[in-house]
């Protein structure tokens, strides 16, 4: 595909784009943190439209010190626009996840490094399990402190279109 592809593509739907709330406060007052991966598309899998949430997508979906400076500054942003603002994040992770082909010994050091963990813990971070992983990561989030609402975590199923809860 060229740019002139996706170019052409914009100008076909900007009319439709142009015709949206300008508001920096996602109308479902919802942060979405998921995998980069692009069978993993929040708006499809969760039917969401635009401006109904913020996405923000990494490797696996994870809770890493990226991440986290990510959520400060949107909820700092949102706040300068409206005080009240209280966001959900949801965390979305799924299962045949690219990282999981990651979790060999020979890949510990790559992990760590993007975790922000030591060699030895990579194994907690349970990348070849979707569930465990959520559930790791909808914990650390919670336990730093720095949100309003407790997280949720969510698994997406790649074979069955299906999203269940997990924790929170």
């Amino acid at each position: 595909m060229s740019i002139e592809t996706l170019l052409n593509r914009n100008v076909a739907a900007s009319s439709a784009l142009a015709d949206h709330d300008d508001s920096l406060v996602p109308s479902l007052r919802t942060v979405v943190l998921t995998c980069a991966d692009h069978r993993v598309d929040p708006a499809h899998v969760l039917g969401l439209e635009l401006g109904d949430a913020v996405v923000l997508r990494n490797p696996g979906g994870r809770v890493t010190s990226d991440a986290i400076r990510s959520l400060l500054v949107l909820g700092t942003v949102a706040a300068v626009e409206d005080m009240s603002t209280n966001f959900q994040v949801v965390l979305m992770h799924h299962t045949d996840c690219g990282l999981s082909r990651l979790a060999g010994p020979e890949h510990a050091r790559l992990l760590a490094d993007f975790a922000g963990v030591e060699a030895s813990e990579v194994g907690g971070l349970h990348v070849d399990d979707p569930v465990l992983a959520v559930q790791h990561d909808v914990a650390l989030l919670n336990s730093l402190g720095v949100l309003a609402t407790p997280a949720v975590g969510l698994v997406y199923d790649i074979a069955t279109g299906l999203v269940t809860k997990h924790a929170g």
